[in-house]
């Protein structure tokens, strides 16, 4: 039974190259022409609707107060308009200002002093206030193409960052495998003749492990490329617990023979609906991780547990633990907690890898609607619980009486 698969969410996107910007797009984006478009239509639409509301109250209020109707009919268009269209309307607005209502009207002639000097203010007004929203919407460009030029000085910093810790990782983490593939099968081929069995066992094993480290961290990264691309494609299935959490035990206990894995399983588990695969490959990766950060006497434990909501899957080791300023950082690429930070001891061996499975796993999360997060094991070590939604369950065929 397939149903629509959820959106991949925003957030799994990783650090990417910035993209290229034009010149066109950092520029200050200008204001619309004069009765252009929408822009146009609102200062036409202010100017029409106040002159309007004039002519209704002409008997009612005075001319002074009419022609404070005018002046903010004038400021209000100038938001969409530059500032010698604002000016010119407004010169053309005073003029029929003086027309239709300062005496004797219908006529250009104006007996009384005081009337010119309102309609001198109105114009003076008009035109300052058309200057200063001008300034105003120059400010408001510049701050966005800084805040623009900004990001994408952000961006380019972080693909650059990004570019040298994958370069860095590749030429360590990918190098040391194959050199220790390489030698091996240089001895193996070179001394066929006289290497004991038990050698070339041992030497075959050892080039088995690094091929499987090289082919796991090489799945993680391109499993990463996958989740980030613009169009996924997910295949959600209604899958068992039961059955995801078999798979990955017996893979590691193939994997691991001499550990203990235990698993801790309620009577009655909801279906999932889910990317079998991609969950598969995230718990793959956390009992991974448990296994390589433990030592080979402590057990590691899945569990499970569920309310009305969620289901809620930990993976629990009893290793070197994760300290809690790294508990965050642990799911960026490319981040390994240091050595020397680990509260507990820790091997050599456990340097392995570039950083990116956990990386992984939250991605996976996320296009489940779920989350990862990372606690404590109560005497030391580390337990990663994996939230997953519950969705309403699917109906159950009713089985037919024979």
């Amino acid at each position: 039974m397939q149903t629509p698969q959820p959106p991949a969410s925003d957030a799994l996107r990783s650090p990417a190259v910035a993209p290229a910007v034009s010149q066109s797009e950092l520029a200050p984006q200008r204001a619309t022409p004069v009765f252009a478009g929408v822009n146009g239509w609102a200062p036409a639409a202010v100017w029409v609707a106040a002159w309007g509301l004039m002519l209704a109250l002409q008997n009612t209020l005075s001319l002074g107060n009419l022609a404070l109707l005018m002046v903010l009919a004038s400021a209000v268009a100038s938001l969409w308009l530059r500032p010698a269209a604002s000016v010119w309307i407004s010169s053309v607005a005073v003029g029929l200002f003086n027309w239709s209502f300062v005496p004797p009207v219908f006529t250009f002639t104006v007996d009384l002093r005081q009337d010119v000097i309102l309609l001198v203010t109105m114009l003076a007004v008009s035109t300052v206030v058309s200057y200063l929203m001008e300034l105003k919407r120059r400010a408001a460009d510049s701050e966005a193409t800084h805040q623009l030029q900004t990001r994408i000085a952000r961006e380019h910093v972080q693909s650059q960052q990004l570019r040298n810790m994958l370069l860095t990782s590749i030429s360590h983490d990918y190098r040391t495998p194959l050199t220790t593939v390489m030698s091996s099968a240089s001895v193996i081929a070179e001394q066929a003749g006289r290497a004991s069995p038990e050698q070339i066992s041992q030497l075959a094993t050892m080039i088995l492990d690094e091929a499987q480290q090289l082919h796991r961290m090489t799945t993680n990264t391109l499993q990463l490329a996958r989740l980030d691309s613009q169009h996924i494609d997910l295949r959600f299935n209604w899958e068992s617990l039961e059955e995801i959490l078999g798979t990955v035990c017996m893979r590691a206990r193939r994997n691991h023979p001499q550990r203990q894995i235990q698993t801790t399983l309620p009577d009655q588990l909801p279906l999932l609906h889910c990317d079998a695969v991609l969950l598969n490959q995230l718990l793959d990766n956390l009992v991974d991780n448990a296994l390589k950060f433990s030592s080979d006497a402590a057990p590691v434990k899945l569990s499970a547990s569920c309310d009305q909501h969620a289901l809620l899957i930990c993976v629990q080791d009893h290793g070197c633990g994760i300290p809690d300023a790294w508990k965050d950082r642990v799911f960026d690429i490319f981040q390994r907690v240091e050595s020397d930070a680990r509260p507990g001891p820790v091997d050599g061996g456990m340097r392995r890898g570039i950083g990116v499975g956990l990386a992984v796993c939250r991605a996976i999360a996320e296009v489940h609607r779920g989350s990862l997060a990372i606690t404590d094991t109560v005497g030391g070590g580390t337990t990663v619980a994996l939230r997953l939604p519950l969705p309403e369950q699917p109906e159950q065929p009713v089985e037919q009486p024979t």
